[in-house]
């Protein structure tokens, strides 16, 4: 349930994760951050200290709050047309727990599918002996076999917000993750929307104000690959980010765009460039670009970049030195099409 919010209450609780976060907002300050030639850096808005925010204003906070049976979030943040949004987002903490539970796959249970495989790969062997079976007709049974497993695999990690990519390499299925989450993350749009019919926004605008948001409202923090048993691709979903109030590159990518999606002529794509130790994954959203905005084109369309990761206040149109290098960097890119 979101709504309009005109005060200010900061948890003292919160105060040494803040700190922590401030140590992580500084090191992506200075390895995304843009300097404009006239000099000025155009960093985050928030510091997440107790009081802090954007040149001393006071709207600019992010308030977590766990009230056993309820979970509350709320963020106040600046856009780059210079308004403070406020939003607030609850939601039940079983809902919350249902939510989580079903995102991110066990080992345990991709070892049960290869044990199926091979059990049923020796039942076909002997039943070829059995039955005098040629080597041609035991080895069309175990090709059978072995697609029915593919198949099996596929499907589950599907479920699981994952897919199976050539090799067996697993990836998060960012297109499958926004299109899920679009719906559930509609009351954030509904804030924006109403601020940006009030302001008469254009449609950078409000891209601006998603973007807004998901760099500066929320700290940047890696989640770990593997959580409680459970893989999680280095990815913390797009509700989960709003909840705990925090996430990196490709999470508040698949935030923004759940957020952005649910405007039916907004259309994007995400871009992940592999890295050592890590990748990094922005956003594209189609757009004539204006001059000096960094664009992909992808299908003979136009996609002005955006730099969901932050703290960097960063406007669409405007990455880091450091994503730049990843672009033009022989590994390449990968695009995933969200709509």
């Amino acid at each position: 349930m979101l709504g309009l919010r005109t005060t200010v209450v900061l948890l003292a609780a919160l105060a040494a994760a803040l700190a922590t976060a401030a140590r992580l907002g500084s090191e992506w300050n200075r390895r995304i951050a843009q300097y404009p030639a006239g000099g000025d850096l155009l960093a985050g808005q928030i510091d997440f200290s107790i009081g802090g925010g954007f040149d001393g204003a006071a709207d600019v906070y992010q308030k977590i709050v766990d009230l056993g049976s309820l979970r509350l979030s709320e963020y106040g943040f600046k856009n780059f047309n210079q308004d403070i949004l406020h939003l607030t987002y609850k939601i039940p903490t079983e809902q919350f727990q249902a939510y989580n539970a079903a995102y991110g796959y066990f080992p345990e249970d991709v070892r049960k599918l290869q044990q199926w495989r091979d059990d049923a790969r020796q039942s076909a062997y002997r039943l070829a002996v059995k039955t005098g079976k040629n080597q041609a007709q035991l080895n069309a049974a175990l090709a059978a076999i072995d697609g029915l497993y593919q198949r099996k695999l596929r499907d589950y990690l599907e479920s699981r917000g994952f897919r199976l990519e050539a090799g067996n390499v697993t990836r998060i299925d960012m297109p499958q993750v926004v299109r899920r989450n679009a719906p559930l993350l509609k009351p954030i749009a509904l804030v924006i929307d109403r601020v940006a019919t009030q302001h008469r926004y254009q449609s950078m605008d409000i891209i601006g104000a998603g973007l807004s948001f998901v760099q500066t409202g929320l700290r940047y923090q890696q989640p770990e690959d593997v959580w409680k048993g459970k893989h999680t691709g280095a990815f913390v979903p797009p509700l989960t980010s709003v909840v705990l109030g925090w996430g990196n590159c490709d999470s508040k990518s698949a935030l923004l765009a759940s957020i952005l999606s649910n405007w039916a002529q907004m259309r994007m794509i995400g871009i992940f460039m592999p890295g050592n130790p890590v990748g990094h994954y922005v956003m594209g959203v189609l757009q004539i670009p204006d001059e000096g905005d960094v664009y992909v084109e992808y299908q003979g369309l136009k996609y002005v970049l955006t730099e969901p990761a932050g703290p960097a206040w960063l406007p669409p149109g405007r990455v880091g030195d450091e994503t730049l290098a990843k672009l033009n960097a022989p590994e390449g890119y990968k695009i995933d099409q969200f709509f």
